[in-house]
């Protein structure tokens, strides 16, 4: 049995005035939205959401009395289409501030890297007001066309391809208490105090050193240090030694071996992750993406300085972050302690 791939390409275009009017006689004629579809060569959830925004509510009198229905216009949507366009324009590149992009690609390259692309352009449009600056969005579309002098390979995280994980049965057992049992308290971040844990490798080697790393849920700030090995042992020392200087209620960490002792320590909650989810510890997961680009994956990290790491994560804590409405992990850490 032999099956045919259309590689034919349909580039998508916004429905005409001429398309809208069929989709008006089609629907006097009672035909279903799949049969429309079908005679106009668009997609059914094209069709379904044009009917919604075009369909106005109608009266009649039947018997004497108002009865109130619903109707598409091919004219109300066309108009309704124009007056959604009206004033919409690409901003070509060559009305966007010069200085602008002169400052642009500085933050970009900037090492360590305290700018995203999206706080860059939140902070340079307060900053300056009066300048002709591009949306994040159309900024993306610049760098992914090749009109920038950034380029995708330039900020880690757009080149980033992230495959949906397949489902595994857990066949792993929890090290201590499972996250299931994890108060709401914490699982809405609502109180401050708590801490996903996870641990970086440079070579997957025996005898390696890994980094720790430590986020505060609410805040988003994170503690990291250098391990001279990925063993339990040095975890918990690492922790011992966060403790005397920072307020960590609980640690929500994975099955991993060098978190087999976390359940020892005293005056800590201690939750284990399901195997395989690592989008229980988001938050963690999301600040180890963001210190790969200082520490990229295959390198070994023995030339690697507890000072160095230090910089690389103070930048990271420095960002803007728009979840907290463009201030920084490390300024709300300041506030949270001080509440």
């Amino acid at each position: 049995m032999s099956i045919n791939y259309s590689t034919t390409k349909h580039p998508y275009c916004h429905l005409s005035e001429a398309e809208r009017g069929k989709i008006e006689v089609y629907l006097s004629e009672g035909l279903t939205l799949a049969e429309i579809a079908r005679r106009l060569g668009r997609h059914r959830s094209t069709i379904s959401r044009e009917i919604k925004r075009g369909t106005v509510e109608q009266v009649k009198l039947v018997n004497d009395k108002k009865v109130y229905y619903e109707q598409y216009f091919a004219d109300a949507a066309q108009n309704r289409y124009d007056k959604a366009r009206k004033g919409i324009h690409y901003l070509k590149l060559d009305r966007i501030s010069k200085h602008f992009l002169t400052a642009f690609t500085e933050a970009m390259t900037a090492k360590p890297r305290v700018h995203s692309v999206d706080t860059f352009v939140h902070v340079y449009k307060l900053e300056h007001p009066e300048e002709i600056i591009p949306s994040t969005k159309t900024l993306y579309t610049y760098i992914h066309q090749g009109l920038m002098a950034i380029k995708p390979i330039d900020l880690p995280k757009v080149i980033r391809i992230r495959k949906k994980p397949k489902k595994r049965p857990s066949t792993k057992k929890h090290l201590g208490t499972s996250i299931d049992q994890r108060p709401h308290s914490i699982n809405d971040r609502s109180i401050f105090g708590h801490w996903e844990i996870d641990s970086i490798l440079g070579l997957k080697t025996a005898g390696e050193p890994v980094i720790m790393t430590l986020v505060e849920r609410q805040t988003r700030y994170a503690l990291t240090t250098k391990l001279p090995e990925k063993k339990a042992e040095y975890v918990n020392q690492a922790i011992l030694d966060y403790l005397k200087s920072y307020p960590i209620k609980s640690i929500t960490a994975d099955n991993g071996s060098e978190f087999s002792l976390l359940s020892e320590l005293e005056g800590i909650e201690v939750y284990f992750a399901h195997a395989y989810s690592s989008h229980e510890r988001g938050t963690n997961e999301n600040f180890n993406g963001l210190l790969r680009e200082f520490v990229p994956k295959g390198v070994s990290l023995t030339g690697l300085t507890q000072e160095n790491l230090a910089i690389y994560t103070q930048a990271i804590n420095d960002k803007l972050r728009r979840i907290h409405n463009y201030q920084s992990a490390k300024k709300l850490f300041e506030l949270a302690q001080t509440v």
